[in-house]
């Protein structure tokens, strides 16, 4: 075995020597046994004597294959007594520090700091090092060579220099000595250069504060840097959580490091496999933070900060980070603070104070809706007209072309419209006259079979297009139809928070049990710790949210029952379904939950924030785009809107694109994905186009291209009349919609194939982009139909406008971002700045929630200015 061919090390013969070192160069995994199963008691038998050297003095040599050497290091006289002055200088002299007025054990103020330096040495010819001082010891080889994965893959440090510290387990005094043992595994002679110093580095401190430290040091590839810091037992308490903030000056240089907190006892591990099974640890590339609690420390804790052997490690992704090859002993100056976290009381004041600002919103808007949604039985148009109109059924209800007041149902051909067949035609001959279709003349009218020709007038009105409700039968299914969108929603939102929660759950529970913290992306110098969460200001900051949701969906059921009430008070003079946007509150309801559920996902991804997680942030945001988009089509087109079921199929299949899109984002994956989304948008446009005319089935697109081809044909022949033709305002919202997301699909392919990042952000932008520019052209629609949004409106558009633009600032100015590498994503982070709790994250959480709540009291109220107009008046468009 590896430990007994070392206990015969002294006084083998030569070849014995050659048959460790094939050995040891056979496998590389017999090298990392062989250094760190070395026996505490070891028995050398030098060649020789070993060399005498003071402390401080470099002591150079060569080391003959094949050779051991030892060199036994000694402290002059006076020399402790020079380093306990450096000791007076530093923070511990304070006695006020410690609780109890007490310092730490005077037999770890020193450690023995071993600088040692070769030539000649290769991976294939290693030298051997053990450095021993009674029963500590530290045993490495150089140049230093670590399996890197499963591939069996070795790294090699590119220097033939290291500096250790030895962790002290005895006193030292002026009669220690420090044994330092050197053998030989080459073919050839070696240059060794040695020096030891003594060192209380470790101690060192500096008090900015109350509860604050600071200490800096050097970070070169050859030499970690250790501190061990006393924060944990003699400032902080077990409640309260400690920062470690450590920051590399500009002028340093640039390579892949790896910090490392440990417990204090000794051996502490400066190598990247060692540090990374026994601390908690991270990588770092200019700066980063680690966020500990103090109870897991109780007896402080060593701050280790190790170079990696090659900048893969930090998996670096942008070509500005990388650093280049590693031609000589790259250096960092680093400076180490320590603060308190989140003291006793902070986490308690800060959410006090967001929960009164949500209560007062709440009643606050809650109040104001119950003064704003009210109804006055006098002021519905034309309401005892209505009411006796209604007792006498009209002739022309149901007939293409016609606008009629009361309608009443369309009947399916019968014996009774086969004698009044001549009379019908006659009537819509008679009303074509006066009413023109933007599609068809009179000679070219198409088969009734194929084409619902009442829905192509020239000016349709909402009268029009909601003939459904005027049936009772028809009418109940249209609520529910309507309802079924609520329903739907919650078994959606049950069904995908499982998994998502037990998702996030799990890989926070991951980070924190193996010390990894390279698994979640969060903002490191804002992190703060309540119970199981990791990261609860982010967490609890996405309760606007859910806030917001409720009192949405709480003013949606206000205004319901104030229109109920409405009805109830006045069961004789009221005339229902004949005024204003038809009562359809399911999609509202959906708004208000999808705004709640999107709280609730985006807490659980900042639980743990990863690529993968990320999608759970953005699923009901999505949702509610649609859900704007649809409602918006709803109101004017009652009969003819998308159901639940298709609304939600289009989520999922963007939840799937998504999903493939973060693994397999390729120039592949996006031609794919184009060509899906632009044959989706260019049904999305045939549907509006045709406003329900053309019944839906295989032959509905050769029925659309033939009507828009009509049209086409229609203002072409004006236009070689020399008359100005009107082109109807629905194309030109149809044609900006389609070269509007036919530039941002491969605009977004371009980008996303050359960085390989998911559809996540463009999916959003994508949904948002057409529902904006749908409210855009409804909002220009009804200017021009000569309709006036209340007072009301504007101030939910103000609002929302207030809370959008600050909110889109902190949302661009990222704290952290699950594209780039963990080491990259902590260069961005940056500090609280709101109630010493708070990041501009969170920050973006609350103004975001309250912007998505205004708009959606936007739409809600939209079209508050139609209550009491009468349906017949209220244009389509």
């Amino acid at each position: 075995s590896p430990a007994a061919l070392w206990r015969g090390i002294g006084g083998v013969h030569v070849n014995c020597f050659q048959c460790i070192k094939m050995i040891l160069t056979a496998g590389k995994v017999h090298v990392l046994l062989f250094v760190f199963f070395i026996p505490v008691s070891l028995s050398f038998s030098p060649d020789k004597a070993p060399m005498q050297v003071m402390v401080g003095n470099w002591t150079n040599f060569t080391l003959a294959a094949g050779k051991q050497e030892s060199v036994n290091v000694s402290i002059p006289s006076r020399q402790l007594g020079l380093s306990g002055t450096q000791y007076q200088n530093t923070w511990l002299q304070d006695q006020d520090i410690s609780q109890d007025g007490s310092l730490p054990n005077s037999s770890n103020l020193y450690s023995w700091r071993v600088v040692i330096s070769l030539e000649g040495a290769t991976s294939n010819d290693p030298i051997l090092v053990v450095v021993k001082h009674g029963h500590a010891e530290k045993s490495f080889k150089m140049p230093y060579t670590r399996i890197k994965d499963r591939s069996k893959e070795a790294i090699t440090v590119p220097v033939l220099s290291r500096s250790v510290d030895l962790c002290s387990i005895e006193n030292i005094t002026e009669n220690s000595v420090l044994s330092v043992i050197f053998l030989s595994l080459s073919d050839v002679a070696v240059d060794v250069s040695l020096k030891v110093e003594l060192s209380n580095s470790w101690l060192i401190r500096k008090e900015n504060s109350s509860k604050e430290m600071e200490t800096e040091g050097i970070l070169s590839l050859s030499s970690p840097l250790v501190r061990r810091s006393l924060f944990s037992p003699y400032v902080v308490n077990n409640s309260e959580s400690i920062l470690i903030s450590i920051e590399s000056s500009p002028d340093s240089d640039c390579f892949c490091s790896l910090v490392s907190i440990q417990q204090p006892g000794c051996p502490y591990f400066d190598s990247v496999g060692s540090a990374v099974r026994f601390g908690i640890w991270q990588t770092m590339m200019n700066q980063t933070a680690i966020q500990i609690q103090s109870r897991d420390f109780p007896e402080g804790y060593l701050i280790v900060v190790v170079a990696t052997e090659s900048d893969d490690f930090c998996q670096l992704t942008k070509e500005i980070n990388k650093c280049g090859n590693r031609t000589r002993n790259l250096e960092k100056r680093i400076k180490i603070t320590e603060t308190v976290n989140t003291h006793s009381k902070t986490t308690l004041t800060a959410v006090l104070v967001i929960i009164g600002i949500y209560l007062v919103l709440a009643i606050f808007s809650l109040s104001l809706s119950s003064i704003l949604f009210r109804y006055d039985i006098d002021l519905f148009e034309d309401m005892k007209e209505l009411m006796e109109k209604n007792k006498k059924p009209s002739i022309t209800a149901g007939l293409p072309f016609t606008n009629p007041g009361p309608e009443i149902p369309e009947k399916d051909e019968s014996s009774e419209n086969k004698e009044n067949g001549t009379r019908s035609i006659k009537l819509v001959n008679s009303r074509l006259k006066r009413q023109e279709s933007y599609i068809f003349d009179k000679q070219n009218m198409p088969d009734s079979s194929a084409v619902k020709i009442s829905r192509l007038k020239s000016t349709l009105h909402v009268s029009d297009l909601c003939e459904k409700f005027y049936i009772p039968e028809r009418s109940k299914s249209v609520y529910q139809k309507s309802n079924l969108f609520m329903g739907n929603f919650l078994l959606i939102s049950i069904f995908y928070s499982i998994a998502v929660l037990q998702l996030a759950f799990q890989s926070a529970e991951k980070q924190r049990s193996t010390g990894n913290n390279d698994i979640c992306f969060y903002n490191s110098r804002c992190q703060k710790p309540f119970g199981p969460f990791l990261d609860f200001n982010h967490f609890f900051s996405n309760l606007g949210y859910i806030v917001f949701g409720i009192i949405f969906t709480g003013i949606v059921y206000f205004k319901q029952t104030r229109f109920e009430k409405c009805k109830e008070d006045n069961k004789e003079e009221f005339v229902e379904s004949k005024h204003g946007i038809p009562h359809q509150y399911g999609i509202y309801y959906t708004m208000g939950g999808a705004l709640a559920m999107e709280g609730l996902m985006s807490a659980c991804y900042h639980v743990c924030p990863t690529s993968i997680s990320f999608q759970f942030d953005t699923t009901f945001m999505y949702l509610l785009a649609i859900l704007m988009y649809i409602k918006l089509y709803q109101n004017r087109h009652p009969d003819i809107s998308t159901n639940s079921l298709q609304a939600y199929l289009i989520l999922g299949v963007a939840l799937i694109l998504e999903a493939i899109s973060i693994y397999y984002s390729s120039t592949v994956f996006w031609v794919i994905f184009c060509t899906l989304y632009i044959f989706s948008i260019m049904m999305l446009a045939t549907n509006i186009y045709n406003l329900g005319a053309v019944r839906q089935d295989r032959w509905l697109i050769l029925h659309v291209t033939r009507m828009l081809t009509s049209e086409l044909k229609k203002v072409f022949n004006k236009m070689q009349g020399k008359s100005i033709p009107k082109i109807r305002p629905l194309l030109g919202f149809l044609a900006a919609t389609c070269i509007l997301n036919f530039v941002l699909c491969v605009y977004y392919a371009v980008q996303a194939s050359s960085n390989s990042s998911g559809a996540s952000n463009y999916l959003l932008v994508m949904f948002m982009a057409n529902m904006f520019v749908y409210l855009g052209y409804y909002m220009i629609m009804k200017f021009s139909s000569g309709e006036r949004p209340g007072y009301q409106t504007w101030i939910y558009a103000g609002c929302s406008a207030l809370c959008a633009l600050p909110a889109m600032y902190f949302f661009v100015n990222k704290e952290k971002s699950t594209r780039r590498s963990p080491a990259e994503s902590r260069d961005i982070n940056s500090p609280c700045v709101l109630l010493e709790y708070f990041d501009g994250h969170d920050v973006w959480h609350f103004l975001g929630g309250g912007a998505v709540f205004f708009s959606l009291m936007f739409i809600f109220t939209i079209d508050e200015d139609l209550k009491y107009k009468k349906r017949s008046e209220i244009v389509v468009f």
